[in-house]
């Protein structure tokens, strides 16, 4: 008869109340008649986290190794051998953090992905031939033994290493506590394994701490929209993103694409959470994870064509590996603007969210063209202006068309796309005007709908006149839009240039406001433009003046520039002094230009409002003495 400690008695009582899977018996196997079972083969057990940073719903793996006596006859023998039986479970997790623990022959870690092991050593788990034993938490190994049957395997695990591992996947943050031990059969049993962790039985704990695991972040996911460029294939970026998305009215023409990336706080992407893209307005869309695309334009057109329910103003999709959904948004037949929002489900919390908007214009024919004159004075016999499809962002002169053109429908939708030209009603003052139709890929401060427009001036000898300009667009046989009227003058390059101030003091640290006026020979206004060596270099300074000063390159604009400055913080009169650079005729370079700050003392006249408040002083005194004598208080 078998004797049991009472040691074992409380162990297996223990075992039997918080284990969870040492609780319940798995069922147990059919009598092995061939193998002979062995509850002392292991003499010990070796555990290691191959998980370097364990968190919530990602599984966690232990390698687990073995010290063994040699048992059994010849390696891979099929009628006789040993048998043992590795068992492991969770006996110490989070409140509600139980699961279950399960075994591979994979080494978690192993770069080829398989057992790394002693030659003759078989390991194999649940249902494996000539076991007869079953358990998806247990690791069973047969013929511990070398080649001739006679040497103990010893296998000591690590991070990559081992005869096999266990594997959980834990849904609560907290501490685990995984323990494998080598479940052998009670003495006289002919079946493997008993379930509970006898006297001589070795065992060993392992301690995981597990994080939560990083979760969706709608702050660092990105909605990223870019026109329809014809190639299925360009996805948008971020320089494409804030104008937004117009095109023609037509039913089933596409629009423009918007890419919706989701990471997590780690800002690592997250796939798997499911993107939500809503319309209100004009447009519908379509939503694609495929090789990180929308469908195409004839795949969503063959769609619409059968089935009418495809022009939809909702549509979602589930982010891909990459984290990513495109969504399409095509023309619905309306003319209109429109907002696409873009929402995020959380596949783990179940909580939506909105990340981005996107503001559509679906367009319809010109009605209407406006003309807005940026810079007016033209440049004898030069060009004036950016005329470029996509890079004048107006953030200097020459980056600032001298004409602006907008194209609107009837809605007041901006249209683009459209032949524009310019007629100068005098070619003599303005002989030309250039215009280029903005495409939407760049960097123009106004993207599509947006029409830009140099001036080139006349004849040196009309300086000083001035023209209209009217730019229009053919819509039809019949029907030409144009604009009002703009005036342009022509002009020359800066004769003479003064400085001015706009006080003549000032107040310790005061705003200063130096205004630079350029006059061309005739004594009008100079022309727009750029002047790189108006003056010789930076502006010397007297005394500790801050602030902005006249430098080489000078904009002048309607026939100034103007510098903000500040005054010293002490009174006395300053001096900002320069010379003239090469863009001045060749008389005056070199020669000196200057004007004065003068800035007061802030204590001038304290001593006389001092002196006067002592004379009041004094003189109520006075008042108040005869005051008293009056009423014969002494």
């Amino acid at each position: 008869m078998k004797t049991i400690s009472l040691k074992k008695v409380a162990v297996v009582a223990v075992a039997s109340l918080g284990f969870g899977l040492l609780s319940v018996a798995p069922a147990q196997a059919a009598a092995i008649t061939a193998w002979t079972k062995y509850e002392g083969n292991v003499t010990s057990i070796s555990l290691s986290s191959a998980t370097s940073s364990p968190v919530t719903s990602s599984a966690v793996y232990v390698n687990v190794g073995a010290k063994t006596v040699a048992t059994g006859t010849a390696a891979g023998s099929t009628t006789t051998g040993a048998i043992t039986q590795l068992r492991g479970t969770l006996v110490s997790y989070p409140a509600g953090g139980f699961v279950q623990v399960t075994s591979s022959t994979n080494v978690a870690g192993a770069s080829a992905g398989t057992p790394t092991v002693p030659a003759g050593t078989d390991v194999v788990i649940a249902n494996t031939n000539n076991t007869g034993a079953t358990g998806a938490n247990s690791i069973f190994i047969r013929d511990i033994e070398d080649a001739a049957g006679v040497a103990a395997y010893d296998v000591t695990t690590s991070a990559t290493t081992g005869l096999a591992s266990m594997t959980f996947t834990p849904t609560v943050a907290g501490t685990y506590e995984l323990r494998v031990w080598n479940d052998g059969p009670a003495q006289g049993v002919t079946t493997i394994g008993n379930n509970t962790i006898d006297s001589n039985e070795a065992v060993q704990s392992i301690s995981i701490t597990v994080a939560a695991a990083p979760g969706l972040s709608t702050a660092l996911s990105t909605v990223l929209s870019a026109q329809d460029t014809g190639n299925a294939g360009v996805l948008p970026t971020a320089t494409t993103t804030a104008a937004g998305i117009t095109s023609a009215q037509t039913l089933d023409a596409l629009a423009g694409r918007i890419l919706v990336t989701t990471r997590k706080t780690t800002n690592v992407l997250a796939p798997g959470h499911t993107i939500t893209a809503i319309v209100t307005g004009s447009g519908f869309v379509t939503a694609g994870n495929t090789a990180n695309d929308a469908p195409t334009a004839a795949q969503v057109k063959a769609a619409a064509n059968t089935a009418a329910q495809t022009r939809t103003a909702s549509v979602a999709a589930a982010a891909n590996t990459n984290g990513q959904v495109v969504v399409a948004i095509w023309g619905d037949g309306t003319g209109g603007t429109g907002t696409v929002t873009i929402q995020v489900t959380d596949s783990v919390s179940g909580a939506t969210t909105t990340i981005g908007t996107v503001k559509t214009s679906f367009y319809g024919t010109v009605t209407t063209l406006k003309a807005t004159v940026l810079q007016s004075n033209a440049t004898a016999g030069a060009t004036n202006g950016c005329a470029n499809v996509a890079t004048c962002t107006q953030a200097t002169l020459a980056l600032t068309p001298a004409v602006v053109i907008e194209a609107r429908d009837t809605n007041g939708i901006l249209v683009p796309g459209l032949t524009i030209t310019g007629k100068s009603a005098d070619t003599s003052v303005v002989a030309a005007t250039t215009v280029a139709i903005v495409d939407g890929t760049g960097t123009d401060k106004n993207g599509l709908g947006f029409y830009n427009a140099s001036v080139t001036g006349g004849a040196a000898a009309n300086v000083g006149k001035s023209t209209t300009i009217v730019y229009s667009t053919i819509v039809s046989s019949t029907v030409t839009i144009s604009t009002a009227a703009v005036t342009i003058k022509n002009m020359g390059t800066p004769a003479t240039v003064t400085w001015s101030t706009d006080k003549t003091t000032y107040t310790p640290g005061a705003p200063v406001v130096i205004t630079v006026t350029a006059k061309d020979a005739a004594g009008n206004a100079a022309a727009d433009g750029t002047y790189a060596n108006l003056f010789a270099g930076a502006s010397t300074l007297g005394g500790s003046i801050t602030g902005s000063t006249p430098a080489a390159q000078v904009e002048i604009l309607d026939g100034k520039a103007t510098y903000t400055a500040f005054a010293p913080g002490t009174a006395g009169t300053y001096a900002v002094s320069n010379k003239f650079g090469a863009s001045m005729p060749a008389a005056l370079q070199g020669a000196a230009i200057s004007t004065s700050i003068v800035v007061s003392d802030p204590n001038a006249g304290l001593l006389t409002q001092i002196d006067a408040l002592n004379a009041k002083i004094v003189a109520l005194n006075a008042l108040i003495a005869k005051i008293m004598k009056k009423l014969g208080v002494k």
